[in-house]
């Protein structure tokens, strides 16, 4: 994992930016580091994160851990958060890859849930220090609140994907109508990580409680709400690592974006849908084109990647033989946590002579017979739907499966974000202020399977019947 431990020499603010710096900011800012400092300055591009960053580092009394990380550099726990990723629970993580079984079609992306986790908690440790150090006044906390809500939302970031099924989202049918959060709660608030958590009680006021009920809909806590939007909205930490990540992993290059001038460029605002509206976090006007350029990585990362028909194929032989064999993930969390992709692996080979199973082992998929545009109509659709009713009529013997692949770009016309207007100086919703975001269609496409074998005749039936019921 590359973690290092060490105490640490005294270093000055204002020696690490060459003695350009106020006394007083030097003064302020003597920090404890365990990591070369001019590498993390290297990596930042705003004297407001740096402050901010630096004042954390200063928290952390005596010796922490640095853990090397190909996304981020350097990611800094301190001891409790430590012992939080060194817990069973969590290092299960490291047994449930990020995007299943892409990595059949992408060799490199076997990276997982545990690297990712990691990944979101730096984001959003990123983007709550740029926040707070522009508007801590406006917030009105002491320095005991900020405290309090940073290492809450690191928390909660780390710890968002521990309640994870095998394979990720690609077995999540056979949880039994919850949530992959649902587990994620539970084990926060068992053994052994409920023990760790409530060490963070006596300093801080934080419990297992207090990070479970970060996930629960019915908190309605205003930090909380504000701590979310950071973690879970239109611009947040989970999607900003997932798309760098799946990114370097896959060797593809659509999901990269700016994303440090995106974070810099991040504010907060009163909501401009309430009277005495509160704070709500909003984007600055030069950073619209950052916040266009993760849109766009999203949907491109969504069209060649997750949505790529191989990787659709594989998803469907797993799920299809998990379904027979498993039929459904235990209710009990011990049992439960029990299962990751190792598992289910060893179930593979078990039963090896199962049709999904041996197509999976030796590589032997479904291949694609046909396929819609990436964005269709009405009239597409319903033909879609009597293609498939002919095509099985047809070959009624015949092994085949349709797959529908559909997403949306982003949730930027139902949800209210805003961007500071270049022409006005006001919030303006970004839906309206970029003609990009508004003109990505949803995705919506369907396929059709079958054998290696039978894709000609199938393919030849299909594109002949698309083709003349496009003419009646």
């Amino acid at each position: 994992m590359g973690v290092v431990r060490s105490p640490s020499p005294q270093l000055s603010y204002s020696v690490i930016l060459g003695g350009h710096c106020p006394a007083t900011a030097a003064s302020i800012f003597c920090v404890s580091v365990a990591v070369p400092i001019l590498y993390i300055v290297a990596k930042i591009n705003s004297l407001a994160y740096l402050e901010s960053r630096l004042h954390w580092f200063s928290q952390m009394a005596g010796n922490y851990n640095t853990v090397r990380d190909p996304v981020h550099g350097f990611v800094l726990l301190n001891d409790l958060e430590m012992e939080t990723i060194s817990s069973e629970p969590f290092q299960r993580l490291r047994y449930i890859r990020q995007l299943a079984l892409t990595y059949l079609v992408y060799p490199g992306a076997e990276h997982s849930r545990f690297s990712h986790s990691l990944g979101v908690m730096e984001f959003a440790s990123k983007i709550y220090d740029t926040l707070i150090y522009k508007h801590k006044q406006d917030l009105n906390w002491d320095d005991h609140r900020v405290a309090k809500n940073r290492q809450l939302l690191r928390l909660a970031a780390l710890l968002h994907d521990i309640g994870h099924a095998p394979f990720s989202h690609a077995s999540e049918e056979l949880l039994q109508g919850v949530d992959h959060e649902t587990f994620s709660r539970k084990a926060m608030l068992a053994l052994p990580l409920s023990k760790i958590l409530n060490k963070f009680e006596a300093k801080l006021g934080i419990t297992a409680q207090s990070v479970a009920d970060f996930f629960s809909a019915e908190n309605i806590d205003l930090d909380i709400a504000f701590l979310r939007e950071i973690f879970s909205g239109e611009v947040d930490a989970d999607k900003m690592d997932y798309l760098l990540r799946d990114s370097l992993f896959t060797g593809v290059h659509y999901g990269r974006f700016d994303h440090q001038r995106l974070i810099d460029s991040l504010c907060l605002m009163r909501d401009p849908r309430e009277k005495f509206g509160n704070f709500i976090m909003g984007i600055e006007d030069g950073g619209l084109h950052a916040l266009e350029g993760l849109v766009l990585a999203r949907y491109f990362m969504f069209t060649q990647v997750y949505f790529h028909r191989v990787r659709r194929a594989y998803d469907h032989h797993l799920l299809s033989f998990l379904k027979r064999r498993v039929r459904k993930y235990p209710t009990s969390l011990k049992k439960y946590l029990a299962c990751d992709d190792n598992y289910v692996f060893s179930l593979l080979r078990r039963y090896a002579d199962d049709e999904d199973a041996r197509r999976i082992l030796k590589r032997e998929p479904f291949v694609e017979a046909f396929s819609t545009p990436e964005h269709i109509n009405d009239e597409e659709r319903t033909r879609f739907k009597w293609l498939m009713e002919n095509l099985q009529r047809k070959y009624k013997t015949m092994k085949m499966f349709c797959d529908t692949a559909e997403k949306s770009p982003h949730k930027f016309e139902k949800i209210g974000t805003y961007v500071l207007s270049r022409t006005t100086g006001q919030p303006a919703l970004v839906f309206n202020e970029s003609g990009i975001i508004r003109s990505l269609k949803n995705i919506e496409q369907y396929r059709v399977f079958v054998s290696k074998e039978d894709k000609e005749k199938v393919q030849k039936f299909c594109k002949e019947f698309w083709a003349s019921a496009a003419e009646t």
